[in-house]
């Protein structure tokens, strides 16, 4: 099946942000920025057209300027305590955005392209009222409904897009693609740590100036549901999800300049000491990379940025067919090869004149390998402020035990079927392009896969991956994790770590208050 391109009957435009870089700018966009980082995201430019509609609302986003500018939990603890401890502030709620579309879906030729810019320390957050539903296609050979996000997130800026489910109606047929662009403050030396700046270079511990700060931060939601009833279930011809994540190419320029400001920061030894530290087999190797230039980094810097992390999934409906062609009068099968195939006359062998088409496999329906579920979904998280949302997640994973015999009511978050991959995806290379690829340092994400049996559930369910609460532990995973802290003690490795980051956890900022800035946005997210 032919796919239309998504922005084909879209009037765009191309608008140039480095020599190396260029975005879509289509009829449907959404700038978001913020002065600072304690300042409130305001909206700089928003267009929408038919299908899709773009809403934020004066009064929602308003009202969250009476929230409150500290977290609850540290104002206990500091009450507690002995001590004064200082109070931990809040930072400032995300701008929200509600995703619409007129008549509740989307018909076969609707190809919505919307693209998103979150600038440096904007905070957005993107949601939807109801459903997305795709409707029935008019014909099997009709390109099917396709929706494409263009998201860029700039620099410590925050992306939460929790968008509506997309409803597949039954014989309709729908292509969705989410492509992120992210933006980092790259250092200019190729060991220049980013959780450290130049004074990491310098050898000097400078915990103000993190350039972790300086990272995008992203979750992106993406879930499905086959059907609008037990009748519809997975009964539409094609659903198509991809997701694609960059690192962008920053102008030449810019990173120039960043480099010259961090160094004269730093004071005018810097560059000397900098310097002295590499050394001269480091300097001819990269000579040598320079020289031979890696193929894929040519390909990722005429694709706009290097990919850091791919995603997608395809559910196809698909009639049953017989798994036994008949023959026909011939005594031949019209789809088999030239192989002569006796007929019922055993005294004659007749052999078709010419080869006919290759053999059609049989292919079924994926309804019988998701059922019960309905829904489906992938939850991507990345960025430094998303550490603990990632270590809770983990906990709760990792609480979950599946041994044989075991009752599908006895899982823990039954009826819900997750999943939790933490990947390493490069962090953003340096400005200077001498570093080879299997120098650069990784940073850890993460990739939730969720199934329920309805859309409610699995509402419930993200709801309670931020609210960090933990599921009832089986008794049987009671004595397996004894087990495994006998061995963490004798290693001494693997609890200290975890003791360390609960510790962390405990005096830092909790998820909603670190996302959401607090527990009022967090309610109108998850109502």
């Amino acid at each position: 099946m032919a796919f239309q391109p998504p922005s084909a009957h879209l009037q765009t435009r191309v608008v140039a942000t480095g020599p190396s870089t260029s975005a879509v700018v289509s009829q449907n966009f959404l700038r978001a920025s913020a002065r600072s980082k304690s300042s409130l995201t305001q909206i700089d430019s928003l267009r929408a057209s038919y299908p899709l509609k773009l809403l934020s609302p004066a009064s929602v986003n308003t009202a969250l300027r009476s929230s409150p500018l500290s977290s609850p939990a540290a104002i206990h603890d500091s009450s507690s305590s002995s001590s004064p401890t200082a109070v931990l502030p809040l930072p400032p709620p995300p701008r929200i955005v509600y995703m619409i579309t007129y008549g509740g879906g989307l018909l076969a030729d609707d190809h919505p392209d919307l693209q998103l810019v979150v600038t440096r320390h904007a905070r957005l957050l993107v949601l939807g009222q109801g459903n997305t539903k795709i409707y029935k296609s008019p014909r099997v050979d009709h390109p099917p409904a396709s929706q494409t996000l263009h998201s860029t997130v700039g620099p410590g800026a925050v992306l939460l897009f929790l968008g509506p489910p997309v409803v597949a109606c039954e014989d309709s047929s729908v292509f969705l693609r989410h492509e992120i662009l992210l933006q980092a403050q790259r250092p200019s030396h190729p060991q220049h740590r980013l959780n450290g700046g130049v004074a990491a270079v310098n050898g000097q511990d400078d915990k103000g100036d993190n350039m972790d700060d300086e990272l995008p931060n992203c979750v992106i939601l993406d879930w499905i549901a086959g059907g609008r009833g037990e009748e519809e279930r997975w009964k539409a011809r094609r659903s198509e999800w991809r997701l694609i994540v960059r690192w962008a190419e920053l102008e030449a320029e810019l990173a120039t300049s960043l480099s010259k400001d961090s160094v004269s920061a730093s004071g005018p030894t810097s560059t000397k000491g900098t310097s002295l530290e590499k050394g001269e087999e480091e300097r001819e190797e990269e000579e040598e990379f320079v020289d031979e230039e890696d193929p894929r980094d040519v390909a990722d810097r005429l694709a706009g940025g290097p990919v850091i992390f791919r995603d997608g999934f395809l559910i196809e409906h698909n009639p049953p067919l017989p798994s036994k062609p008949s023959l026909s009068a011939e005594g031949y099968m019209p789809n088999s090869s030239s192989m002569p195939v006796p007929s019922t006359d055993s005294s004659t062998v007749h052999t078709p004149a010419r080869a006919g088409p290759a053999p059609v496999p049989k292919m079924t329906s994926y309804a019988p390998s998701l059922y019960p579920h309905s829904t489906i979904g992938s939850l991507f998280i990345m960025g430094p402020k998303t550490e603990r949302l990632q270590r809770s997640i983990l906990r709760r994973f990792e609480q979950i035990t599946v041994y044989p015999g075991q009752k599908a009511e006895q899982r823990t978050d039954y009826p819900i079927l997750w999943s939790a991959t933490v990947v390493q995806v490069p962090r953003p290379p340096p400005a200077s392009s001498t570093v080879p690829r299997r120098k650069r340092t990784m940073m850890n994400a993460m990739v939730v896969k969720m199934a329920s049996q309805g859309i409610e559930q699995m509402q419930e369910f993200l709801k309670s991956l931020f609210e960090e609460s933990v599921a009832d532990i089986d008794p049987k995973k009671k004595m397996m994790d004894s087990d495994d802290e006998s061995d963490d003690q004798r290693e001494g490795g693997n609890s200290k770590k975890r003791a360390d980051n609960r510790a962390q956890d405990e005096k830092g900022l909790s998820v909603v208050d670190e996302l959401f800035g607090g527990r009022t946005v967090w309610e109108r997210a998850f109502r």
